[in-house]
């Protein structure tokens, strides 16, 4: 029972779900990499100092907090702005999180 009414929950929140035909480049997808990858190595070194945290949890701290961002941003697009969700912006923004990260993960290991 409890999952169909989550199911149900679910589907009616899907009613005004529009996507975005947009283009792979552009100047907006530019701003989607470098906030995601900024906010994912700030949120690294934050939790990997400030929490004291190893490598792998600090790592997947930054991916949520950065995916979450990018997420969110999609969400007040489509119904703030009553725009639409972009899964474009949602790639470029993991790309852009996957660098910083890397790059924050080089630097720790000291390479």
């Amino acid at each position: 029972m409890r999952s169909c009414l989550f199911l149900c929950l679910i589907l009616t929140g899907c009613a005004n779900f529009r996507t975005c035909d947009d283009a792979w480049t552009g100047p907006d997808k530019t701003k989607h990499f470098l906030a995601a990858g900024g906010i994912s190595a700030g949120t690294y070194w934050i939790v990997r100092e400030g929490a004291d945290l190893d490598q792998a949890g600090a790592s997947a701290a930054a991916m949520g907090i950065a995916m979450a961002a990018g997420l969110g941003k999609e969400a007040h697009d489509l119904h703030r702005r009553n725009t639409c969700w972009s899964w474009r912006d949602v790639v470029w923004d993991f790309i852009g999180a996957s660098a910083g990260l890397t790059l924050s993960l080089a630097a720790d290991q000291g390479l």
